[in-house]
């Protein structure tokens, strides 16, 4: 068997393999790729020294460091939908 014709066979065993991987775990790949952004008001609701936490509707509590809000602000954050980082923060 040729060099080039081993190095497709393995390519495409490769190919196939990753895509049944991908069908058995839900095409998780695909979400890196179609993922989507969420931008809503949220209240500061605990401030532990210089980090506050804000849970948006996704029930995820999200992270702000070097927070200079006080506990009860409402802020407009933007987050990707199933992450815990949040993109952007400002007050409202």
């Amino acid at each position: 068997m040729s060099t080039k014709k081993l190095a497709m066979l393995f390519g495409l065993a490769f190919f196939g393999a990753m895509m049944v991987i991908q069908m058995v775990q839900g095409f998780p790949l695909a979400r890196l790729f179609t993922r989507q952004t969420v931008t809503e008001e949220v209240s500061v609701s605990i401030k532990n020294g210089d980090v506050c936490v804000v849970e948006p509707a996704d029930s995820q509590p999200k992270e702000i460091q070097q927070c200079t809000y006080n506990e009860g602000d409402v802020l407009v954050v933007t987050y990707y939908e199933g992450n815990t980082k949040l993109e952007s923060h400002r007050p409202k």
